[in-house]
């Protein structure tokens, strides 16, 4: 693919954003000596678009112009940030000019080319740093340095993602998406969408705001109880340990860059501090004859009070919502009817709505034998690249959306899948090892689990494992929201039943009842037996109509139950 810089793939409505997210991507990946941190600037952006610390403390920083040519206003342009630079950034020892242009170097007499106007300015600016006690030195990255760096083969992916004309544009993403919710027919209804609070590890998926404000808001509800504790307590080193790392841990959340969670330090932590509660606890114990009544109930209830929130954050911590921050690959497993496609495909509209990327490819539509990538890249992306190249790509677009992109592959015991994961998952979840703005999202059915997506082929420290078990627990609240949906009378009793937790169950029920022309629930339900029988009924009721079948349901034939009782027979007999 060749490189032509005015086609550019437009970024945040902008050719010139395109190319300063290009450079900082470009920038993070160099090979530098001591690089220990790198930092992506937003507007205003103090002079550079980025820059990396290195292990001494000094800093370089990367200053990126999407110039066509270069007269006494683009100079007048690099001279204002480079001293921008070295106003906020008293660190900088070494800046990057990057330009899409070559320096011209004719090296002719009384002639003054680009190379004669480079070395003229950096003398200036390298005469202006020393009058202010620095030194600074440049390095100009032009057209043919950038070129020479995308023709490398790690940025293969960066390179098809930024100069492809149609692929990974915002309608490319959008019309996949639309597609595959389109193929999903029933199982994706958007009115029928009740938020459930599995949707947060997405998010630590994502790596997006949601995410570190949630991360935020467990931590501060957290310290808010254990700060209550007597100052004796807070001085004791377990308590100090604790709470500094916990400030490490946020700062960790707000960063922009990928970094992970120290979870075992935390979980130790939070284990020693359990520890410690315990013996103060004991230590007051002792001393209850010697306090006012009042004095030792108000010190019992801080106590009591801080317990509650230590074993709160831990629930928080040993949930996977953190690992999935640190791992972004997720195995969710549920049982039919569970909600599964749902909430995948929830999850990926509504990534799209925010103008964030996101692909969803539907396990029906593998219907071959041969490598999932394969049949992904030829079948259902269409598109003419190798897999390294697709994650490399969507790699790129990730990065410069800054949350990472998730990958959904929903249902992969569906089509042949049943027949070819099992040979080939393995490596499919290793190849997005490589990618740390991707993350991957698998789907499957509870009873193909084992044969699948095994533990002793599917490791706990590959993929992290969860369940979608529906509305448990939120049965109540579920029913009510549906039932409202299809205008079906509020019973005046709860109807606790556990069948409501299963979301297929739960519409099979109102649309039966709204089918049989009812809007109250009918005395004397029972079960499981009287939703699937409102729902045949109706759909009995449907089929005799002189346009479908022409026959009477009320003559007691039954006949959907029928075909249905002998598909199930015949099923049990193979």
């Amino acid at each position: 693919m060749s490189i032509e810089w005015q086609n550019i793939k437009s970024f945040n409505n902008s050719q010139n954003n395109a190319f300063e997210e290009l450079i900082c991507q470009l920038a993070r990946e160099e090979q530098i000596v001591n690089k220990k941190e790198f930092y992506r600037i937003a507007a205003p952006d103090g002079g550079v678009e980025a820059y990396c610390v290195l292990e001494g403390g000094e800093e370089y920083g990367w200053q990126a112009k999407y110039f066509s040519s270069m007269g006494s206003s683009q100079w007048s342009q690099l001279k204002d940030s480079f001293e921008t630079a070295l106003r906020t950034h008293p660190k900088l020892t070494k800046y990057y000019i990057c330009i899409p242009l070559d320096r011209q170097d004719p090296r002719r007499d009384n002639q003054s080319w680009f190379m004669d106007k480079w070395n003229e300015k950096t003398q200036e600016w390298v005469n202006y740093a020393n009058d202010l006690g620095r030194s600074i030195t440049f390095e100009y990255w032009g057209s043919s340095e950038l070129i020479h760096r995308l023709s490398e083969e790690k940025h293969a992916g960066r390179r098809l993602f930024w100069f492809s004309k149609e692929e990974f544009s915002d309608k490319w993403f959008q019309e996949h998406i639309k597609n595959s919710i389109h193929n999903l027919g029933h199982r994706y209804t958007p009115e029928l969408n009740f938020e459930l609070d599995i949707a947060k590890h997405f998010d630590a998926l994502s790596r997006n705001n949601r995410f570190r404000d949630y991360f935020k808001n467990r931590l501060h509800s957290f310290l808010k109880d254990f700060k209550n504790l007597d100052k004796e307590f807070l001085d004791q080193d377990a308590a100090k340990n604790l709470i500094n790392l916990l400030d490490i841990e946020f700062e960790i959340s707000k960063k922009s860059e990928l970094l992970c969670f120290d979870i075992e330090a935390i979980q130790k932590g939070c284990k020693l501090i359990i520890n410690s509660l315990h013996e103060y606890q004991n230590t007051l114990k002792s001393q209850e004859s010697e306090l006012s009544k009042d004095t030792f109930d108000y010190k019992n209830f801080k106590i009591r009070n801080a317990y509650n929130a230590i074993y709160e954050f831990q629930e928080f911590i040993n949930e996977p919502t953190l690992a999935l921050a640190n791992l972004p690959m997720m195995l969710l497993s549920g049982e039919a009817g569970i909600g599964k496609s749902h909430l995948l495909a929830d999850i990926a509209s509504k990534r799209i709505n925010e103008n964030k990327s996101c692909v969803l490819l539907l396990g029906q539509h593998l219907t071959s034998e041969e490598s999932p990538w394969t049949q992904i890249l030829n079948n259902l992306l269409r598109l003419k690249c190798k897999e390294k190249e697709l994650l490399g790509a969507l790699n790129a677009r990730a990065e410069a959306q800054g949350e990472r992109l998730l990958f959904i592959v929903d249902a992969i015991n569906e089509g042949r899948g049943r027949y070819f994961w099992s040979n080939y998952i393995k490596g499919f979840i290793k190849d997005f090892s490589n990618y740390p703005w991707l993350s991957l999202v698998l789907s499957i059915r509870t009873s193909y689990e084992t044969l699948l997506t095994p533990k002793d082929l599917i490791p706990d420290n590959a993929i992290i494992r969860v369940v979608h078990h529906g509305f448990e627990n939120v049965e109540y609240q579920a029913s009510s929201f549906f039932f409202s949906q299809y205008d079906i009378e509020q019973p005046s009793i709860p109807l606790l039943h556990p069948e409501f937790s299963n979301p297929l169950f739960l519409k099979l029920f109102c649309e039966g009842l709204k089918r049989s022309g009812q809007k109250r629930i009918p005395k004397g339900y029972g079960g499981i037996t009287s939703i699937i029988g409102f729902f045949l009924s109706s759909v009995d009721e449907k089929l005799s109509h002189p346009s479908f079948f022409d026959y009477q349901p009320a003559s007691g034939k039954q006949l959907v139950k029928k075909v249905i009782n002998a598909l199930i027979q015949h099923k049990e007999r193979a």
